[in-house]
């Protein structure tokens, strides 16, 4: 059913929401903003603005209250923002830009903050609290908001976005995540990542970092999606590597074997893959393969006692005496107490 807007509905519609072109101390400011007068453009937009304070304070204090609440408990005290007019934002937009023109960059963030609570669709409001945050040292914030102007189809965001080097502030942090997951510290190394994530989403590295955590913490179907999605986008070791140990944990042999196998065609001198791909190996009680592996680690890094106990085990299970012990010998010389055990007790 098609619904008819009466001439004078109409009227009444575009009166309502068109007020800035009609608005005499809005059309004074914008010609002094072109004409580069930001100062008396301010006053003009401070005046124009100040016919709005009461229905402008009311909604960012309703909007700023609701903030501090869970989308339940929202939902719970029936917390609805009161109406008013999106076009007002405008007009903070615009002084906000004088602001900035004058350095005056603190007065320009709370102008452009306030236009965004009233309209959080506008790309180009979002691009210039980027620009403002990055002038004031917030980087990141800055570039979550490039961020979101490209997202709304801003037309200079993604220039805007490599200009102010949002994918070294998105590096920068990456390397941090890195740290914390290397020291076992995957909740902290979860946070960061996602902070990456939030400025480069489609990051193949930021993706497997992403699912390290996951698996760190225990998520492992959370780090097997994010596992897949990484090697979707551009397949490689890392993400191999960590899908691979996942499909271990979960005891999926064949899969983690098969990861493990790409990881060694792609790094054919990574030794812990090959531990990983033999144990993958002895899941699915392929003991010979397994034996293999463990043989390639002790070819390529001899002081690995952990392969040469792991080889002296499966040949154990052989029934090959001589071949055990002597590969227990070689992890006992190289530090291994367990294997120095199995020496005294089964190698006389």
């Amino acid at each position: 059913m098609i619904k008819i807007i009466t001439p004078i509905l109409f009227f009444v519609f575009i009166a309502h929401f068109s007020f800035a072109q009609r608005d005499s101390l809005l059309e004074s400011a914008r010609v002094k903003q072109k004409a580069g007068k930001h100062e008396p453009a301010i006053a003009d937009f401070s005046g124009s603005i100040q016919k709005h304070e009461k229905e402008v304070q009311a909604y960012i204090s309703k909007w700023n209250e609701g903030e501090k609440l869970s989308d339940f408990e929202r939902a719970e005290k029936g917390l609805e923002l009161p109406p008013i007019d999106r076009s007002i934002a405008r007009l903070y937009y615009f002084r906000g830009i004088s602001y900035a023109a004058l350095n005056k960059n603190e007065d320009a963030l709370n102008d452009l903050n306030i236009s965004i609570k009233i309209n959080s669709k506008s790309g180009d409001v979002y691009m210039e609290r980027g620009v403002v945050q990055h002038a004031l040292g917030k980087k990141y914030e800055g570039c979550t908001d490039l961020v979101m102007a490209r997202e709304l189809k801003d037309s200079l965001a993604k220039e805007m976005f490599d200009e102010k080097f949002c994918w070294n502030v998105a590096d920068q942090i990456y390397k941090e995540a890195i740290t914390k997951l290397r020291l076992n510290q995957y909740q902290e190394s979860f946070d960061l990542i996602q902070r990456s994530l939030k400025l480069c989403p489609d990051s193949s590295r930021y993706i497997t970092v992403r699912g390290s955590c996951y698996a760190g913490l225990g998520k492992l179907d959370l780090a097997l999606n994010d596992f897949d999605r990484s090697i979707t986008l551009s397949p490689g070791v890392d993400a191999y590597f960590g899908r691979g140990k996942a499909y271990a944990v979960k005891g999926k042999h064949q899969e983690s074997f098969n990861d493990f196998s790409k990881v060694i065609d792609i790094s054919p001198a990574l030794t812990d893959a090959y531990m990983y791909r033999a144990a993958s190996c002895e899941g699915m009680n392929k003991i010979e393969s397994a034996l293999f592996d463990y043989q390639q680690v002790q070819r390529m890094n001899p002081k690995d006692a952990v392969a040469f106990f792991k080889s002296a085990m499966l040949r154990n299970t052989m029934n090959d005496k001589v071949g055990a012990c002597r590969d227990f010998a070689k992890a006992a010389s190289l530090g291994h107490t367990e294997a120095a055990d199995y020496v005294k007790s089964s190698c006389k």
